[in-house]
């Protein structure tokens, strides 16, 4: 771990706060996914990870046939979005593979 270091200008050393370390992006990139695996996320949380409207979200993902072909777990055992049994229901995502999904398929999904 690293709690200083310094950059050969002058020189000039920047002590980091207790609070602060430097980690590598690899550390970073597995901390984070450790952070979402096992972890589900709410319709509303995933409405704002995205930043789109419920209705949006609803229409151009949820409900269109050929995308909840792969994300809903009743149709796709690799799936990561569970259903609501009934009209208002809850909707439940695997936060690991819904941030993975959402990634990869950008361009489909926003249709560009």
């Amino acid at each position: 771990m690293i709690t200083q270091f310094e950059l050969k200008l002058n020189p000039i050393t920047i002590q980091l706060p207790k609070s602060h370390i430097i980690i590598s992006k690899d550390d970073y990139d597995h901390l984070t996914k450790e952070a979402t695996q096992g972890r589900y996320l709410t319709l509303n949380e995933v409405l704002e990870m995205l930043s789109v409207s419920r209705p949006w979200l609803l229409e151009n993902v949820l409900y269109k046939p050929t995308i909840r072909s792969k994300i809903d777990i009743d149709k796709n055992k690799d799936g990561f979005v569970k259903y609501p049994q009934n009209q208002g229901g809850r909707y439940y995502f695997l936060a690991s593979k819904a941030k993975k999904y959402f990634e990869e398929h950008f361009a489909e999904i926003f249709d560009l």
